[in-house]
């Protein structure tokens, strides 16, 4: 197989432009809320004539260079002793979402040639609208000086939960973490900070095996996921630690029940996407997406600039 007719070739070149764009606004709101941007990633290179396979794989993959050098620096904020997040949840759960990530490809498959592609948007509606409701409706914990000790028991939940979500990374494109987080902060009563830390190693774990999966495809090489991963990469690099330095001033600042509840308008934004590309208006629909990377991107700047103008540290402990 020639390499360069493999890829260069089958590219659109609005994809060389839209993929750093689209990397850098997605994974700055995923660095914030410590997640992947497949809300973003998959229906845009739906819309731009990649298939469901290919817009996965990407989606996934992509985040690996995008947050491997955020968790190299920030894993040492947690404990990895004995009981302890890091050993007996952490670990438990990349574990299980290891094993299960593997599946996510032939369910994949299977859904798109069954359903078409509408069926994997609506499922991640779906699961979106669940996660939203959740988000909105509880509190994270706001003591970060509790010692956080777990039983053997509760490893086990880990890891079922690790299982659940690796399937859930694999199939849907979108890590993984948008699950891992309401199960850390209300399931686990992780606070903020610790909770953001986590699913960074665990988003960077579910991505990295669940996206390699579909890199092949009929046991050839997808040479095109690859190259459109590196593209989006190098946006996602520079947007990803600027969410996740975002994230640390408002939480610094007294505003973790934000970052933990304005988690849910993720939703608003999949189950409007999904609505447009049921009725096949695909323009509206890539329109409205963008405009909601950039409105999300809007609102966060602006509001991490009013939490630094307004403190509420004397809420600390209350």
């Amino acid at each position: 197989m020639n390499l360069e007719n493999a890829t260069l070739e089958n590219i659109p070149l609005i994809l060389w432009i839209a993929g750093p764009v689209v990397g850098l606004f997605g994974m700055f709101a995923g660095g914030y809320w410590g997640v992947g941007c497949g809300w973003l990633i998959v229906p845009v290179m739906l819309l731009l004539g990649l298939t469901p396979m290919e817009a996965v794989g990407i989606a996934l993959l992509q985040m690996v260079p995008s947050t491997l050098p955020t968790v190299i620096r920030t894993a040492n904020q947690i404990s990895w002793g004995k009981n302890s997040l890091g050993r007996a949840i952490l670990i438990p759960m990349a574990v299980g979402a290891l094993l299960a990530s593997f599946s996510g490809q032939p369910i994949n498959q299977l859904l798109y040639r069954a359903f078409g592609s509408s069926a994997l948007m609506i499922l991640f509606a779906c699961v979106m609208v669940v996660i939203g409701v959740q988000t909105a409706f509880s509190h994270s914990n706001e003591n970060p000086t509790a010692t956080l000790t777990f039983s053997a028991r509760s490893s086990l939940w880990a890891w079922i939960a690790g299982l659940a979500t690796g399937v859930f990374s694999s199939v849907l494109g979108v890590g993984g973490a948008v699950l891992m987080r309401p199960i850390l902060a209300s399931g686990f009563k992780v606070p903020e900070k610790e909770t953001s830390v986590s699913i960074r190693i665990l988003l960077l774990v579910t991505t990295l095996f669940g996206g390699a999966t579909y890199l092949f495809e009929n046991g050839a090489f997808q040479w095109r996921v690859l190259l459109l991963t590196l593209l989006i990469s190098v946006g996602g690099m520079v947007g990803f630690p600027l969410g996740v330095r975002l994230h640390n001033v408002v939480a610094k600042n007294g505003y973790t029940q934000h970052v933990h509840k304005s988690f849910a308008c993720i939703s608003v934004i999949v189950i409007s996407s999904t609505i447009l590309k049921l009725c096949h208006l695909q323009t509206a629909n890539q329109r409205l997406m963008i405009f909601f990377a950039l409105l999300l991107t809007l609102y966060l700047l602006l509001f991490g600039r009013y939490t630094m103008k307004h403190p509420r540290l004397e809420r600390k402990g209350k």
